[in-house]
């Protein structure tokens, strides 16, 4: 059983990102900046996709420009993890000025993130089911307090027992597209086998920072009252949520912006550590 390198991992991956940042940025830029134009559009015209909508009619279209845009996105986010993990794995060299290829890498990338997005559905919605079903039983035989414990157990086990698989069958999954040319969610969950812990590690040693630098540019754009203490009572707490989800949405422009300057760093770490990993896993023929 082969074993991922944590620390090498994570020092590969900052190196990646600051040794190729222009690179990285020349991949990116266009498609960041086509992303943040569908992101914004909803704003230009008045809207406020952060606040629900006013009718039924008005849901669905929201609904349906939702999902339009998600696919567009994740479409233009495939653009750029093929060249950059491609660079990363060693397979492509050279520093592009403007990027913007759609061929069957970029396809085949965006169909294993959709594939991944339904089991990750789908394991919420058996979490619930099941919830649902072991209150269901309590309820019915009278036993809701020993059911409750239960479900509580049951729940808190599926609930690990999710984290343990999304973290195994996502972290390779743009590597092993790319390299091996073909869709398989069954392979990044067998090459990370007995690596869980060492992924883990990885991934908090990468997404922390960066989220970090969303949260501290979140509250210098929208401030901190966003996360002062709710009010108390449910209708209190409500309109107050509320209210900070509208103040989100007028500054969301600014965020997106900020979003635009952070992508290329967080592209970088992800795919430069997926990629370390991969090779530390698979290495190159020859």
């Amino acid at each position: 059983m082969n074993r991922i390198p944590v620390g090498k991992t994570i020092g590969y991956a900052y190196g990646f990102t600051f040794g190729h940042l222009g690179t990285i940025i020349g991949i990116a830029w266009l498609p960041l900046v086509l992303i943040g134009v569908l992101q914004f559009l909803p704003y230009a015209f008045g809207g406020n996709p952060m606040l629900p909508a006013e009718d039924a009619t008005a849901a669905g279209r929201q609904a349906l420009e939702g999902l339009a845009t998600s696919l567009l996105t994740l479409l233009l986010y495939s653009i750029i993890y093929v060249p950059v993990t491609q660079h990363a794995l060693g397979l492509r060299h050279g520093t592009p000025i403007v990027h913007l290829a759609l061929g069957a890498p970029e396809l085949r990338v965006m169909g294993a993130i959709i594939l991944f997005i339904v089991v990750f559905i789908g394991m919420v919605l058996g979490i619930a089911v099941l919830a649902g079903i072991l209150g269901l039983v309590g309820a019915a035989t009278g036993k809701a307090a020993i059911f409750g414990l239960i479900a509580a157990l049951v729940f808190l086990a599926a609930f690990f027992g999710f984290i343990y698989a999304i973290v195994r069958l996502s972290f390779l999954l743009v590597p092993v597209t790319v390299a091996e040319g073909h869709i398989s969610l069954t392979r990044g969950w067998l090459l990370t086998r007995g690596n869980f812990w060492r992924i883990f590690v990885v991934l908090l040693a990468i997404v922390v920072p960066i989220l970090l630098l969303h949260l501290a540019g979140m509250l210098a754009i929208v401030g901190p009252g966003l996360f002062a203490p709710l009010p108390a009572g449910a209708e209190a707490a409500g309109r107050a949520f509320s209210q900070r989800f509208a103040v989100l949405g007028q500054h969301m422009p600014v965020y997106i912006g900020l979003n635009l300057i952070l992508a290329p760093f967080g592209i970088g770490l992800g795919q430069g550590a997926a990629a370390f990993a991969y090779r530390s896993l698979v290495p190159p023929p020859g």
